[in-house]
C-alpha cells in the first residue's frame, strides 16, 4: 500500500511540475508577444516623425504648404502645424 501512495505523490509531484513549466512558457510567449507590439508600435512612430520632418523641412525650403506621402503616412506641413496621418488617424502633431 505504501508503494502505491509513493507513485501517487510522484505522480501528483510531477504534474505540478509539468504545470509550473507550461505556465513558464506561456508566459514567456505573452511577453514575446508584447515586446513584437510595442516594436511596431514603436517603428510606425518613427516613420510618422520622420515624414513629419521631411515635410517641415520641405516647407522651409518652398514656403508653401506641403503634403508628402509615404505607403500609408502622410504628412501635411503649413505654416502653423506639422501632423502625420495615418489612414485618418492622428499619429503626431507639432504646432506652434
Amino acid at each position: 500500500m505504501k508503494s502505491a501512495k509513493a507513485k501517487a505523490f510522484m505522480m501528483a509531484d510531477s504534474l505540478v511540475s509539468l504545470l509550473v513549466v507550461t505556465m513558464g512558457i506561456n508566459l514567456f510567449f505573452i511577453c514575446e508577444k508584447q515586446l513584437w507590439l510595442q516594436n511596431r508600435n514603436l517603428q510606425l512612430k518613427m516613420a510618422a516623425t520622420r515624414l513629419g520632418k521631411e515635410a517641415s523641412d520641405l516647407y522651409a525650403v518652398k514656403k508653401q504648404p506641403v503634403i508628402l506621402r509615404q505607403g500609408d503616412l502622410t504628412a501635411r506641413a503649413t505654416v502653423q502645424k506639422v501632423i502625420v496621418y495615418k489612414n485618418g488617424q492622428c499619429l503626431c502633431r507639432v504646432e506652434k
